[in-house]
């Protein structure tokens, strides 16, 4: 079977992420890279010599023949792009967050059904071993019917806020911010491991350090860099997620789940402990072994995004009535869902009062 062609757009985490991950499977073929704004990557170093460049990211899309194109952009640009892509009948994998509000992801979902194309969305951390553990432990019932969950994570980036500047991360009117940098992902693990929606939520997102004093320019940033949430699922479970990440030191990542034979404990993204009364004990996690040939930055994320090369590789060549293996991929629909999740966020921290979600189409 012929390969899947690929092209990325982003010289930056595209050029260097995706390029090396979709290169080092067997089914794919990273044709082209193209840019946005950055310029030109020499793609020799990442042993990828043969793929061809392009300056601009549209000449790409009319002079290439793809059938995939990943898209790893800043999310404002996220919208234009796909439909582009869609418009020249390519399938896309497209960097979260799916785009800047409820209305563009609407459209893009819209013109993916229009063009008989598949849309995939790089929620990748649902597919890591850790998460994919909890999927299948909750799955079994480890602990019992799911009561709440409380899902938080702080990190050490005072310092970074403060020396360094961010770029268009600053700007919400960009996709700038820890929410949908960070949030998203939360958003979308919580409800695939539920499997149902979030249908209210009552959040409250921070700037910490809305200001950057460089030599040569300053910073203004309106995007959060903390956020916070309660809220609740279809089934009238709760949940708490929060965020903080301009911490002078930070804790890392930890996960509660409390359910009425016991309680499951993810730390630091690594490891699960469970307790059904008594002391915990740890739970195995299978372990992903990274290619020696794999340098950073990719190198960080071949846990997760190596198995989404695989599902959207087993999306685009089995007949679309086989679906087999492939219920973990997320796709334009469950990115669209995150959004409105997102959307309600953003508004019930502007207006201060819990919001619904509406998941009409």
């Amino acid at each position: 079977m012929a390969k899947i062609r690929v092209g990325i757009i982003g010289t930056g985490f595209g050029a260097s992420v995706h390029a090396p991950i979709f290169a080092l499977h067997e089914g794919f073929e990273v044709k082209s890279v193209a840019s946005v704004h950055r310029g030109i990557t020499d793609m020799t170093e990442r042993g990828l010599a043969a793929v061809k460049l392009y300056p601009d990211w549209r000449q790409m899309l009319e002079q290439e023949n793809l059938d995939l194109v990943t898209i790893a952009s800043a999310p404002d640009r996220h919208c234009e792009m796909a439909l582009a892509a869609l418009q020249q009948g390519v399938n896309i994998l497209c960097e979260k967050p799916l785009g800047l509000s409820a209305d563009q992801t609407k459209s893009m979902l819209q013109g993916l059904n229009q063009s008989g194309m598949q849309g995939f969305v790089n929620f990748q951390w649902r597919l890591t071993p850790v998460r994919q553990r909890i999927k299948e432990l909750l799955s079994q019932k480890a602990v019992g019917e799911i009561q709440h969950i409380k899902y938080q994570g702080s990190f050490s980036g005072y310092q970074s806020l403060v020396f360094a500047p961010r770029g268009w991360e600053a700007r919400r009117s960009s996709g700038g911010g820890m929410l949908y940098a960070i949030g998203s992902h939360m958003i979308d693990s919580l409800m695939w491991w539920m499997e149902e929606r979030i249908t209210t939520v009552y959040a409250e997102l921070n700037t910490h350090v809305p200001r950057y004093e460089g030599n040569n320019a300053t910073e203004i940033r309106d995007a959060d860099d903390a956020f916070s949430a309660l809220g609740r699922f279809e089934s009238g479970v709760s949940f708490a997620m929060e965020l903080f990440y301009p911490a002078v030191q930070g804790n890392g990542w930890s996960m509660e789940i409390f359910g009425t034979r016991g309680t499951l404990h993810m730390k630091n993204d690594r490891e699960i402990w469970i307790s059904t009364g008594g002391d915990y004990r740890e739970v195995s996690v299978p372990t992903c072994h990274l290619p020696k040939s794999l340098s950073s930055p990719a190198n960080l994320y071949y846990n997760g995004l190596s198995q989404m090369a695989q599902g959207i590789y087993h999306a685009l060549t089995r007949a679309k009535t086989d679906t087999s293996g492939q219920r973990d991929v997320p796709t334009f629909l469950e990115g669209h869902q995150v959004q409105l999740v997102m959307d309600a966020m953003l508004l019930s921290s502007a207006e201060g009062r819990r919001v619904s979600i509406d998941y009409s189409l």
